[in-house]
């Protein structure tokens, strides 16, 4: 069943990446379906006695509820033509994905003896604290956020990856970097229409 979930994740990262990168979004609407139908199909074929996804997991390891979403939103964008999360849930994701990176990653590499990782093993307090976050996210009107928060705890709950760490299932070193980068970008770019 793990095998499953995590083939899945890497397999929609995969086509979010093709269809980013193959820019389906200006090529006709048949197009797009066949090439999201040819990448799927390729990206199965066994190779070397592993299907080719399964090189992929073998680097990324499984995703987070938070890549997911957005590798989804970023496939549905590109196939439809049409944003599938209205931009201020996106850019809540990407400072709630950034915000618990800066959180996580510095202390859990030992420069403390904090470890908020350890957290992510059932601590009440981290429970309690992500539920009260999720609640605010939900009241500011952020389904996105919620949503992956949601999922990420029914995955974590069903037992859908290996580890028996929340934090996994809520945020991996993907989609940190993807926020940081993108919440930066943006930064910069607005510094530069305000220098202009």
């Amino acid at each position: 069943m793990t095998s499953v979930f995590g083939l899945s994740g890497c397999a929609l990262l995969c086509l979010a990446v093709i269809a980013s990168s193959l820019r389906l979004d200006r090529r006709g609407i048949r197009v797009r379906y066949a090439i999201l139908a040819a990448g799927a199909i390729l990206l199965f074929v066994p190779l070397g006695g592993l299907p080719v996804v399964a090189y992929v997991r073998g680097v990324t390891g499984d995703l987070s509820a938070a890549t997911l979403a957005l590798a989804a939103g970023a496939v549905c964008s590109r196939v439809t033509g049409r944003t599938a999360f209205v931009p201020r849930d996106t850019t809540a994701l990407l400072v709630a994905v950034a915000a618990a990176a800066l959180f996580l990653y510095p202390f859990a590499l030992g420069w403390t003896p904090f470890d908020p990782y350890a957290l992510g093993y059932g601590s009440i307090v981290f429970l309690t604290g992500l539920l009260v976050a999720t609640l605010a996210a939900w009241r500011a009107g952020l389904k996105l956020v919620v949503l992956v928060v949601v999922a990420g705890g029914l995955a974590y709950l069903a037992g859908a990856y290996e580890s028996r760490n929340l934090w996994d299932y809520l945020i991996d070193p993907l989609a940190a970097i993807y926020a940081l980068v993108r919440l930066a970008t943006g930064f910069v770019r607005r510094g530069a229409k305000l220098a202009a």
